[in-house]
């Protein structure tokens, strides 16, 4: 991620890079690059509605599409989800996952006149998606209905 703030740490001889994600506070992952191992913190999900309610403008959520692509970019063969469903895949898939998930909810987000024509419609796009109570309050906060953080 171009200008990221990156800190360093060793567990058995492997160097683990602590990676901030840029404009998204308290965003963090892990990358192990002799392994190309990525554990995605909250930037990153599987099978799971995101959490959304953190990023309440849509700004926010296209910021977080860019740490997406930089994490994208990376290559890496093991990506661990911070949420993930139990069947899910511990690999790339959670990246594009995540980003569909993004780009699915701006675009029911603008359609939707209040947060539970957006949960109807997310649920009709993920129906088997799990954390049903990240996407009630995300939609919310959206729609302007509730306040977070």
């Amino acid at each position: 991620m171009a200008g990221r703030n990156q800190r360093t740490l060793q567990l058995e001889g492997e160097v683990i890079e602590i990676i901030d994600a840029v404009g998204q506070p308290n965003a963090r992952t892990l990358w192990v690059p002799a392994l190309r191992a990525l554990f995605g913190g909250v930037l990153v999900f599987a099978g799971v509605h995101v959490w959304v309610a953190d990023t309440a403008t849509r700004e926010q959520r296209q910021t977080w599409l860019r740490n997406l692509d930089a994490l994208d970019a990376l290559a890496p063969s093991v990506v661990v989800p911070g949420h993930l469903a139990e069947s899910a895949a511990l690999d790339a898939s959670a990246i594009a996952y995540t980003r569909q998930y993004l780009l699915a909810f701006d675009e029911e987000l603008a359609r939707a006149r209040d947060s539970a024509a957006l949960i109807a419609a997310m649920k009709a796009r993920y129906p088997n998606a799990g954390m049903g109570v990240a996407l009630d309050i995300g939609a919310k906060v959206a729609k302007g209905e509730m306040k977070w953080g």
